[in-house]
């Protein structure tokens, strides 16, 4: 009995260990279109442009993020996150509207 408990526990604690070490990965699944359609402003406004560049490399930046955390290599983080900070910096600016990152720009904001 005790040795079909002990190998009960260590499976569980296996199944556990290996959950805990699930990678993160980006919150945001929306696609650029998606994003350009979620703005304030006109598919056609000349700002889709800009929106959609900044787009672009924040879902870049936040992978890249993601990606280092996973490797455990929080050394190179910081030019990452100041890239970030810019890109919603311009966002800003434009009005645009970059709700949808919001639960990776909270996640990445523990990271400081």
């Amino acid at each position: 009995m005790k040795k079909t408990l002990l190998t009960f526990t260590l499976i569980l604690l296996g199944h556990i260990a290996l959950f805990a070490q699930s990678p993160t990965s980006i919150q945001c699944v929306l696609t650029i279109d998606q994003i350009s359609e979620a703005q304030p402003y006109n598919v056609d406004h000349p700002k889709q442009e800009e929106t959609r560049d900044i787009a672009t490399n924040l879902i870049s930046e936040i992978v890249i993020v993601y990606d280092l955390v996973n490797q455990g290599n929080t050394s190179g983080l910081s030019s990452h996150i100041n890239t970030i900070e810019v890109f919603i910096d311009q966002a800003i600016l434009i009005g645009m509207n970059y709700s949808m990152f919001q639960a990776d720009l909270d996640y990445i904001e523990t990271l400081n």
